[in-house]
């Protein structure tokens, strides 16, 4: 019996999907099926799947050509399942052409021809809404939020908003937008909007622009005060929109993993987090400056504490190094 294995996502599977996987099972007797699971996805940098893994797994079946589909979870997943499965053929879409050639060790690689025309990014593109966001400062974070924001179906960045007329031009000609100094003509062309700004202007950007009915994502920290906050997130809530702090270590599959781990009790009750973050600047610089909200409680400490409440939730007690230092001796 030969038996093949061929890996994909299958989001929003298609014609293209059917052909490939219809081609894969004529190439021998036996054909398992590789699904990317959704951490594995995220981890590669792959955010826009519509189905989750359940849903493609599912999708998969029903096309009659998988004997058996499995998941693929890990870098380096594909060896140990050919040698698992004792597999005889590796196929994937020519659009892989060289990339696999190392699994001719261990089977035979085979590129299939794929359907011209149609992609999951395509109808991902033609199926959903695209959000028009407007980006609020035009620092150095701003200047990494866009073009990252292009691999990001569904979002446009479309403007920039900064009072400072030459920052806002010079911004808006390096990445093609639109510039704009006064907050009213900028809100109304937009969607969501993207706050960058210096710390201090956070929590009346925000509040206008939940009051304009936008999304809004903001850099860290949020807001100066809790008081700020609970308003912020009120407003959020009672107008339905989205309001969250632009941490990415949140949404980073690996601290997520990290967290599940923990959760299930595999290595214990935890009973101690300690979290740090330091980070070398040189004076003069926003970071260190008091009147800009500077200093490591409002720049490090969003992230610190993400730590500690993910792993022991909001009912902890604090430990200074000095009180820590004094029981351990």
């Amino acid at each position: 019996m030969i038996k093949v294995i061929t890996y994909g996502t299958y989001d929003l599977l298609h014609q293209g999907h059917i052909n490939l996987l219809r081609r894969a099972k004529e190439l021998g007797d036996y054909l398992i099926v590789g699904v990317t699971s959704d951490t594995f996805d995220q981890g590669r940098g792959k955010l826009n799947t519509r189905n989750n893994v359940l849903e493609r797994v599912e999708a998969v079946k029903a096309t009659g050509y998988a004997d058996e589909v499995i998941i693929e979870d890990y870098v380096g997943q594909k060896i140990d399942d050919i040698q698992k499965y004792d597999v005889d053929i590796f196929a994937i879409g020519s659009d892989w052409v060289g990339k696999f050639d190392y699994l001719n060790e261990y089977c035979k690689v085979v590129y299939l021809p794929r359907t011209e025309g149609i992609s999951s990014t395509q109808l991902r593109e033609q199926t959903q809404d695209t959000y028009r966001i407007g980006i609020i400062g035009s620092g150095r974070i701003a200047r990494r939020f866009v073009p990252e924001s292009k691999i990001v179906s569904g979002a446009e960045v479309v403007s920039v908003l900064n009072p400072d007329a030459a920052g806002a031009e010079a911004f808006a000609r390096e990445f093609g937008l639109q510039a704009h100094t006064a907050f009213d003509p900028f809100i109304e062309g937009v969607d969501a909007v993207y706050i960058a700004s210096p710390h201090p202007t956070h929590y009346e950007y925000a509040k206008r622009a939940l009051e304009a009915g936008k999304h809004v994502l903001c850099e860290i920290p949020l807001v100066l005060s809790g008081t700020e906050a609970r308003e912020l997130y009120d407003l959020a809530e009672r107008n339905k929109l989205v309001l969250l702090e632009a941490s990415k270590t949140a949404f980073c599959p690996a601290f997520n993993h990290l967290v599940t781990l923990v959760k299930s009790g595999v290595i214990g009750d935890v009973v101690d987090v300690k979290a740090s973050l330091s980070k070398m600047v040189a004076p003069p610089t926003r970071e260190l400056d008091p009147a800009q909200a500077g200093g490591a409680m409002n720049e490090h400490a969003p992230l610190t504490l993400l730590a500690i409440i993910k792993l022991l939730g909001r009912d902890y007690t604090w430990q200074s190094p000095t009180r820590m230092a004094r029981i351990c001796a």
